[in-house]
């Protein structure tokens, strides 16, 4: 029975972190220099500076622009996606960030 659970264990931490590892695993998902400031987005948390903000959601759309959803009226979009650079913006401003990898 020991060898079972000890199984079992080792099964649900490796689902376990193969999920983390596909929620991690979008092309935003780093720390980023916007506009002077420092960002940092995952599918979980969005920040800039010291505050930060959980992601309730993260959708790709057709465009391969992601929109994070930080609650019912407020989200942010990330287009324009390379290994290097991304385009901010959020559904607050009018106003568009260009951004690099750290």
């Amino acid at each position: 029975m020991p060898l079972a659970r000890l199984v079992a264990a080792s099964l649900l931490l490796l689902a376990t972190a193969t999920a983390v590892q596909a929620q991690e695993d979008y092309p935003f998902t780093g720390e980023w220099e916007c506009d002077g400031a420092p960002f940092v987005f995952t599918s979980t948390v969005y920040s800039i500076g010291d505050d930060s903000y959980d992601v309730r959601e993260v959708q790709e759309g057709s465009d391969g622009s992601y929109s994070l959803f930080l609650s019912d009226e407020v989200y942010i979009t990330l287009s324009d996606i390379t290994a290097d650079t991304l385009d901010f913006s959020s559904s607050e401003s009018d106003r568009t960030l260009s951004c690099r990898r750290y």
